[in-house]
């Protein structure tokens, strides 16, 4: 049973076909968003969302939608066209600074609109996607994704966001916290919604949306609330879809190793400790430390964060590579939810520190200290004296 009285008001006005209001986070996008059910939205509704919030309006849809109706993250399919259309390997979303990757997929009209783009148009796209949704559950994939072919185009003027596989475990964006109060409201799971806009060009400060909420009567909620309810909450949809896609994707992925470092100048002892790190599991996702992060540690790079994530990525022994988060180290580890995190021989901290943060965390990754590779191997710094020094003497 849900004890937060303000998470039951706002799933009570979900159900009755009205707004909510939720804050992502300090630290996040902080961001307040307007969303309602999408399968109530009328044409007024996508007025309020273009006046009063003024963001983009784009749809949220929970991962077994997702599933059925074969939606792609758009910067999956980047780098699966990059080789013919290298505009798109160029335009990778892979420093976004509030998350570890998009949540973007498709943009769609409805087929009965005309430019897709006045309320009526893009109320009837919404509302009948959200109507799709709650239809194509009991159906098989190739008779939603007929289903939805007849009913819809792309590119349109609504944006899909979609959620993660494990909601509000590894990924806490609007699209996850949304699709969690719809569930827990027994609604579709698909919500539409836009952020809150301020007059000064940047998102409406959270004391003033507040104020905004309480003159409008629109349940104002913290993604914390949310992640908590949604922790309580034993519905029948974590039982039939979510624990059972836990398990299967467990089952498939395998053990999941992570390494961290900055990566500048790529050198022997970079290769030795990734291959190191790979042979300890299936997957081995590095995480490639942001530049402002490298000031702290160690210098400034060489190579900027987006080259050294790309170089690194590039290497066979690496299943993928992300940027980290500038002020929260552990959050990205969070998301990748590893079953292994290494640290090269000379990395800090201890694995004891390491394993107790992770723990204090609600982390259980296992953590291993890698050798040292035999022979001469200068480290990145002393590369740079190298050759500084030679220039020197050259001059």
């Amino acid at each position: 049973m849900m004890s937060d009285s303000t998470v039951h008001e706002a799933l009570e006005a979900l159900r009755e076909g009205k707004f909510v209001i939720v804050y992502d986070a300090d630290g996040r996008e902080e961001e307040c968003d307007l969303f309602l059910p999408a399968e109530v939205c009328r044409p007024e509704h996508i007025r309020t969302m273009r006046r009063d919030g003024g963001g983009l309006i784009f749809l949220m849809v929970r991962p077994d939608i997702r599933d059925q109706l074969s939606m792609p993250f758009m910067q999956d399919l980047f780098v699966e066209i990059g080789d013919a259309h290298p505009i798109f390997k160029h335009l990778i979303p892979d420093d976004i600074p509030y998350d570890s990757r998009s949540s973007f997929s498709v943009t769609i009209n409805h087929r009965n609109t005309f430019t897709g783009i006045t309320d009526n148009d893009r109320s009837l796209t919404v509302r009948e996607f959200g109507l799709l949704a709650e239809r194509i559950v009991e159906m098989t994939p190739h008779e939603s994704l007929d289903l939805f072919g007849e009913a819809f185009r792309t590119p349109g003027h609504i944006a899909v966001c979609i959620a993660s596989d494990h909601i509000l475990e590894s990924r806490f964006g609007h699209t996850e916290l949304s699709c969690a109060l719809s569930t827990m409201a027994g609604l579709s799971g698909v919500t539409v919604g836009c952020e809150i806009m301020g007059d000064d060009g940047a998102s409406m400060k959270k004391g003033a949306v507040r104020e905004y909420a309480r003159e409008n009567n629109i349940p104002f909620l913290e993604g914390k609330q949310i992640i908590d309810a949604w922790a309580e909450w034993d519905g029948a949809w974590k039982e039939t879809w979510a624990v059972s896609e836990r398990k299967k994707k467990a089952s498939i992925r395998g053990k999941r190793v992570v390494a961290t470092g900055v990566f500048d100048l790529l050198h022997p002892g970079h290769l030795d400790f990734l291959e190191q790190a790979r042979a300890l599991g299936d997957e081995l996702v590095v995480i490639v430390a942001r530049d402002s992060t490298a000031l702290d540690l160690k210098h400034t790079p060489v190579n900027a964060e987006r080259l050294r994530r790309e170089l690194i990525e590039a290497l066979s022994m690496v299943d993928s590579a992300v940027l980290g988060y500038p002020n929260d180290h552990f959050r990205i580890i969070k998301e990748i939810q590893p079953d292994i995190i290494v640290l090269g021989y000379d990395q800090r901290p201890t694995v004891e520190e390491l394993e107790s943060d992770l723990k204090a965390r609600g982390i259980g990754a296992r953590v291993v200290r890698l050798e040292k590779r035999t022979g001469d191997i200068d480290g990145t710094r002393k590369i740079i004296t190298k050759i500084l020094e030679e220039r020197g003497k050259r001059c």
